[in-house]
């Protein structure tokens, strides 16, 4: 008890947003998610989860930091009331947030938060739609591109700096560096030899940094792990297109909503990785968080051979609302190991990330269509993976043939009205994807890996969909009045 606690009354007003929050979603659940996670007999009694849980949802609610969130709840009646805490009260340190991600919350706890937000919303009877829309929209890494050799280049930079503060003698023994021009393979080389040559004077410092370094750079060299990093920050970024000239360099958020602009289903993965990739995860992952879901709307990336497939399954089947593109859809070529058809490019890209430059169109006398995708020589000789390509390393080029007559039923289906009709509904994720990059940081990856990422999405997940449930709430009351 308090005596200011009154002070709530005057300055947090009826209508605020974080009071009919608290007023209309019940956030206990997180106590239940965390209970094996805390002892409940020994050891000094830990915050309450639910109250953590509420400051990473104003979090991302209004995209703050760690820091200027605490900051901002020191000072800001309408966050503690929304906390639970007294107006006297002191916020928790910004440190327990990041220990609270990094040991508390699981993948499974992730899917359960955005499961509990459906079955709130069902329970309101405010879902009534058995379809979903799916998308995928890109984050940006926190930390910049780089390649192969800038890594490398900088990791034994930072070794030969360790080396120099605490072993100077040992600097005695590094190999000429090459020069800045260099090609990867003599950077490999440079760094075997620094490697080496360092190698007993390391394992006897007591520089801790200088061993970290050692192990890491030595672990890359080993299963060539080198060659396929994007960043020396975030080893899991990878780039990917946003059209033929437009990359980025960060993650992908593949998301499902309902025709009510509720998240049911989400799945992270790297830049490079194709939209209609995970589909049938998204559909499985839906179903499980309460929706039955009938049919499936999405663009021309999600018309794939798999997910027609899968579409047309009896038991598990649904309706795919999805244009076709023929080079996504069928792509017959016995050189296809590792390509890709990237549909934001309109082009196909290699495993190593790269795009086509040119494609060619041929007819065959049978009327089926012939396209010849060309990749850029240059690139193709830098390329770390050029060892895995299988197509042919003289020409740079492969063939996709297209059979006219293949998907003339799916053509048919696109221009029926009822297609054309439930295609239109996609507009509704376009609108969701740009709210959650606006207005709660999905824009940008908060820090670095997959992990961080997920815990980032599902967290924005969570608030637009508690928002919606609030909107949707006083839609109906309006409808009923």
């Amino acid at each position: 008890m308090s005596e200011y606690r009154s002070i709530y009354d005057i300055v947090v007003e009826k209508g605020h947003f974080l009071r009919k929050v608290k007023e209309e979603i019940d956030f206990s659940f997180v106590n239940e998610l965390l209970k094996s996670s805390y002892c409940e007999n020994f050891g000094r009694p830990a915050k309450e989860p639910e109250m953590i849980f509420k400051i990473l949802f104003l979090k991302k609610l209004y995209d703050f930091s760690d820091e200027v969130l605490v900051e901002q709840i020191k000072v800001n009646m309408a966050y503690k009331y929304f906390l639970d805490m007294l107006p006297e009260d002191e916020p928790v340190d910004s440190s327990l947030l990041t220990k609270f991600r990094k040991t508390r919350i699981t993948q499974d706890m992730l899917e359960d938060m955005l499961k509990e937000t459906i079955r709130q919303a069902i329970e309101k009877k405010l879902i009534k739609s058995t379809a979903i829309i799916v998308d995928a929209t890109h984050s940006l890494a926190r930390f910049k591109h780089q390649s192969p050799t800038e890594i490398l280049r900088k990791l034994t930079k930072e070794l030969r700096y360790q080396i120099y503060n605490t072993d100077y003698d040992l600097s005695a023994v590094f190999p000429d560096k090459p020069i800045m021009t260099a090609e990867l393979d003599e950077e490999i080389s440079y760094t075997r030899k620094l490697i080496e040559a360092v190698r007993t004077g390391v394992t006897k410092s007591y520089n801790k940094k200088a061993k970290e370094l050692f192990s890491k750079i030595e672990k890359m060299l080993k299963d060539e792990k080198i060659r396929e990093m994007q960043s020396a920050c975030d080893e899991e970024a990878r780039t990917g297109h946003k059209s033929a000239d437009d990359r980025f360099f960060g993650f992908k958020n593949h998301i499902a909503m309902t025709e009510e602009r509720l998240i049911t289903g989400l799945k992270i993965t790297d830049g490079s990785v194709h939209d209609g990739k995970h589909l049938s995860d998204l559909v499985e992952q839906s179903r499980e968080n309460g929706i039955a879901v009938t049919e499936v709307i999405g663009d021309t990336a999600y018309c794939t051979k798999d997910n027609l497939e899968a579409a047309s399954d009896k038991e598990a089947g649904f309706d795919l609302v999805s244009k076709l593109h023929p080079c996504v859809a069928d792509a017959h070529t016995k050189e296809r190991d590792g390509f890709t058809f990237n549909k934001d490019a309109d082009t196909y890209a290699c495993q190593a990330g790269h795009i086509a430059t040119v494609a060619k169109y041929h007819s065959k006398k049978n009327n089926n269509i012939v396209l010849t995708y060309h990749f850029s020589k240059v690139k193709c000789k830098k390329c770390p993976l050029q060892n895995q390509c299988k197509i042919s390393k003289k020409s740079r080029a492969f063939s996709v043939t297209i059979p006219k007559e293949l998907f003339s039923e799916r053509l048919k289906i696109q221009e029926t009205e009822h297609f054309k009709t439930r295609y239109r509904q996609r507009y509704k994720i376009e609108a969701k994807n740009a709210e959650a990059k606006c207005y709660h940081g999905l824009g940008e990856a908060d820090s670095k890996g997959i992990q961080a990422m997920n815990i980032q999405s599902y967290f924005t997940a969570v608030v637009l969909n508690i928002k919606r449930i609030l909107k949707l709430q006083t839609l109906k009351t309006e409808t009923r009045g």
